[in-house]
């Protein structure tokens, strides 16, 4: 029993030894500043594999807002560095693969479901959508949390295709989240930050988490997460769902981080209510080119849902 230990020792140092080998010998901070995204705010400041493609897209024109996503150089995960950058109506990503430059551009009004999540230090983006070349596309940028501030005005861009001439009270719609709290203080606070400016709140849905027993043991019972706490809220431009992070909890039952997806209102095919089981209710959005999100609900919202679901269907000019 002892030689196989010592055996399996001598693996995993060995194991160490050579992934310590492929990580540059930089100090934490500095490996940390390499997660960072990075803002370019000139042309000389553009990487060289990146220059020529970004001139001929901005096409003379001033000079657009543009950001680099780190590779993660010096993690044991790594990424592909991507350049993201506003032009006009126009999202354009452009990374290189293996010596292989891509640009993928997607029209803003052809942006379906955009995904921005957080997890302590580890926040990412995903955008769903039909590129220039009208194909079904998603890429994905991955970021330290510090520097999430930097992706914003890209998000918001994104998510300004669909601008209505109403003008709502910003204090009555941010007012309508004050019900959550006691119930969940933690995603009022993220409703509250997730509207954008002039946006209509039209309805809410709170679904806290649902747990099922899993063992009872010397008097204690042991649960499973069944559904993380989440929150629908319908606007006069798009459906905004907000769920807790898969993270560990802490001060009892919050967890860590969060998951935000936006729908523009006009890219939602269908939305549908089904009850797969007695206890649970499943609300199935439906968007273009096969992509869709399920929520789970207790049956005992199957009243406010339903409510929800005739809200949506009247909301104008979707």
């Amino acid at each position: 029993m002892s030689i196989h230990r010592k055996g399996v020792g001598a693996a995993v140092w060995t194991l160490i030894g050579g992934i310590r080998k492929r990580l540059p010998l930089l100090p934490a901070d500095e490996q940390t500043r390499l997660s960072w995204l990075k803002v370019l705010k000139s042309y000389d400041e553009v990487p060289d594999v990146y220059r020529s493609a970004l001139e001929g897209l901005a096409n003379d024109s001033p000079f657009p807002y543009a950001v680099l996503t780190p590779s993660y150089a010096g993690f044991i995960n790594s990424e592909i560095e991507k350049l993201v950058c506003c032009l006009d109506d126009r999202i354009c990503v452009l990374e290189d693969v293996t010596g292989q430059l891509t640009c993928t551009c997607f029209a803003v009004k052809d942006i379906s479901h955009v995904e921005v999540g957080k997890a302590l230090l580890q926040s990412w983006v995903k955008i769903n959508g039909v590129t220039d070349s009208g194909m079904p596309t998603m890429t994905e940028f991955k970021f330290n949390t510090v520097t999430d501030y930097l992706f914003a005005p890209i998000v918001e861009k994104m998510r300004s295709a669909t601008d209505y001439s109403q003008e709502p009270d910003p204090d009555i719609d941010q007012a309508k989240f004050d019900f959550l709290s006691r119930a969940n203080l933690k995603l009022k606070n993220y409703a509250r930050r997730s509207l954008l400016p002039g946006e209509n709140v039209v309805a809410i849905i709170l679904q806290p988490e649902i747990r099922e027993e899993v063992l009872r043991l010397f008097g204690h019972s042991f649960f499973r997460s069944v559904c993380l706490s989440h929150l629908s809220i319908l606007t006069d431009r798009e459906l905004i769902l907000i769920q807790e992070g898969t993270g560990k909890r802490w001060a009892g039952d919050i967890r860590y981080g969060g998951v935000w997806h936006y729908l523009p209102l006009d890219k939602i095919t269908s939305i549908s209510l089904t009850d797969p089981d007695d206890d649970l209710l499943t609300m199935s959005v439906r968007l273009p080119a096969g992509d869709y999100i399920d929520s789970l609900f207790s049956v005992s919202n199957r009243q406010e849902i339903d409510g929800f679901l005739s809200r949506f269907e009247a909301v104008p000019e979707k």
